[in-house]
C-alpha cells in the first residue's frame, strides 16, 4: 500500500508541474511558441516530466531485488531491516515481512532497556553483568538471525506461482501444499521470535522490580527459559 501512495504522490506532483509549466497563468510554455528558447524549454520540460513519470512507475512497481542473507553472519539490524522493509508490501508474504521487521525493532529496544537495567543492578564488568548482558545480546542476535531467515524466505517465495496455484481448479495440489508449507515455516520462525521477545520482556520486568541481592535467584527461571529458547531456535539455522 505504501508504494501505491508514493506513486499517487508522484503523479499528483507531475500533474501540478504540468499545470504550472503549460497553463496560461503559469509559465505558459508551449512547443509552438514563436520564441525558440521558450519552445525548446517547453519540449525539454515535457520530456523530463515524461521520464520522471515512466521511471518512477517502473521503480515503484517492479519486484524488489533479491538479496539473500547469511543468518550466521548477521550482526546488527542494518543487515536485515532494509530487506524486510523492501518486501513488506509484497503480496502473500508482505505481512510476514512486516511482523519480522517489528520483531527486529522490538528486540533492539528491549536489549537497550535491559542493558540499562542490568547496569543499575550490577557493576559493569562484573561476572553477573557479563552474564546478563551476554544473554540479552544473544537473545537479540537470535531474533536478528531468525528474521534473516524470514527475509530470505519472503524473497525466495514465488508469488506468481502461488497466485497461479490458488487459481487452479485443483486447490489441493502438491504445488499449493509446498507453498503453504513455506509460509507455515516462516510463521513458525515468527512465533519462535515472539517467545524470545516475551521472555526478554519478563526479564526486564523482574530485573526492574527486584532488589539487587534477590535478582539472580528470582530471575533464574526466566534466564533458563530464555537460554532454552535461544538454543531451541538453533535448528532453524
Amino acid at each position: 500500500m505504501k508504494r501505491y501512495a508514493q506513486l499517487i504522490a508522484i503523479y499528483v506532483t507531475i500533474a501540478l508541474a504540468v499545470v504550472l509549466i503549460y497553463a496560461p497563468w503559469g509559465l505558459a510554455l508551449r512547443p509552438w511558441d514563436y520564441d525558440l528558447l521558450r519552445a525548446g524549454f517547453s519540449i525539454i520540460a515535457g520530456i523530463g516530466l515524461a521520464g520522471v513519470f515512466g521511471t518512477s512507475t517502473y521503480l515503484l512497481l517492479k519486484d524488489p531485488d533479491v538479496k539473500l542473507l547469511e543468518p550466521a553472519a548477521v550482526l546488527d539490524d542494518d543487515d536485515v531491516v532494509p530487506v524486510l522493509e523492501e518486501y513488506s508490501q509484497t503480496p502473500y508474504v508482505g505481512a510476514i515481512a512486516l511482523e519480522a521487521l517489528e520483531q527486529v525493532r522490538s528486540a533492539g529496544r528491549k536489549r537497550e532497556r535491559l542493558r540499562k537495567v542490568i547496569s543499575i543492578q550490577f557493576s559493569e564488568g562484573s561476572m553477573s553483568w557479563d552474564k546478563f548482558c551476554g544473554l540479552v545480546d544473544m537473545a537479540e542476535r537470535t531474533v536478528l538471525r531468525n528474521s534473516a531467515l524470514v527475509a530470505n524466505g519472503v524473497q525466495s517465495f514465488d508469488r506468481e506461482g502461488y497466485k497461479a496455484a490458488l487459481r487452479s481448479k485443483n486447490q489441493k495440489s502438491e504445488q499449493l501444499a509446498l507453498y503453504d508449507r513455506s509460509i507455515a515455516s516462516m510463521r513458525d520462525i515468527i512465533e519462535a521470535n515472539e517467545r524470545v521477545l516475551l521472555e526478554m520482556g519478563k526479564l526486564e520486568l523482574e530485573l526492574s522490580s527486584l532488589e539487587t541481592d534477590d535478582t539472580r535467584e528470582a530471575a533464574s527461571e526466566t534466564i533458563e527459559e530464555l537460554q532454552g529458547l535461544i538454543e531451541e531456535t538453533r535448528y532453524y539455522h
